[in-house]
């Protein structure tokens, strides 16, 4: 006997993707697809175990099935959790105290060392008296302004600092914006939304969600107007194919 359902989230009622459902019985079962669909072999009394990243592990008998040729469709909520952790401190050598020594010990190398015994071969051949500074290394100099360069900056070091960290706050607005976009485009277009539409359940809804694939369109921007006229101009082009 197979059953079909959709586990969602209590506090959003939005679909969970990839939830793993499994028969407590035998501990077989399967993962959810991305619009928080699942399909299960079953035998009658069994009780399936549903979990997710971010929500309670939940127990949930199946309840009676009177006409197994028309297997049912269940909607399924689990509830949020969250976990607190402990602060924790890390130092790249053990200690802070010992961090520190091992960075006030450390040898700074040089990046271009001056090869001494070169410079004594060609000292005989050269006129012009060696310049104590490397021209890589001298301040860039303006008539009018002065030094503008110099070889460093204390800013330097906070400038580099700042940058990771502009760096990083990007990276984790863009993971932002990227799942409020999916949770945008999930409330707009879903199991429900399509069943509510066309009357479809189990397989049959399943099914027409598979043609609609990447025929329908559903953006953040798209208006309910628009996804409700897509899934309904599909739901017709679907029944004549079936013909």
């Amino acid at each position: 006997m197979s059953i079909s359902g959709l586990i969602y989230s209590s506090k959003t009622n939005e679909a969970i993707s990839n939830a793993t459902v499994t028969i407590k019985r035998s501990r077989k079962g399967v993962i959810c697809d991305s619009t928080g669909v699942f399909h299960l072999q079953i035998q009658d009394q069994d009780t399936l175990v549903i979990s997710a990243l971010g929500y309670e592990m939940k127990k949930w008998p199946v309840p009676v099935i009177l006409n197994p040729d028309f297997p049912p469709f269940f909607r399924i909520k689990l509830q949020d959790i969250s976990y607190m952790l402990k602060e924790v401190d890390i130092y790249a050598l053990g200690t802070w105290d010992e961090f520190k020594d091992e960075f006030v010990k450390a040898k700074v190398k040089e990046k271009n060392p001056i090869n001494k015994d070169i410079g004594k071969q060609l000292a005989p051949y050269n006129t012009k008296k060696p310049d104590p500074v490397p021209a890589q290394y001298r301040p860039k100099v303006d008539k009018k302004m002065g030094v503008v360069d110099a070889i460093f900056r204390p800013t330097d070091f906070l400038h580099n600092k700042l940058s990771k960290k502009e760096k990083t706050k990007k990276k984790i607005s863009k993971i932002i914006k990227s799942e409020s976009k999916n949770k945008k485009i999930s409330a707009k277009y879903n199991a429900e939304i399509v069943s509510n539409a066309t009357g479809l359940e189990g397989d049959e809804l399943v099914a027409f969600m598979e043609f609609c694939g990447k025929k329908i369109h559903v953006s953040e921007n798209s208006s309910d107007y628009d996804v409700m006229k897509q899934i309904l101009d599909l739901y017709k082009e679907y029944t004549k194919a079936k013909e």
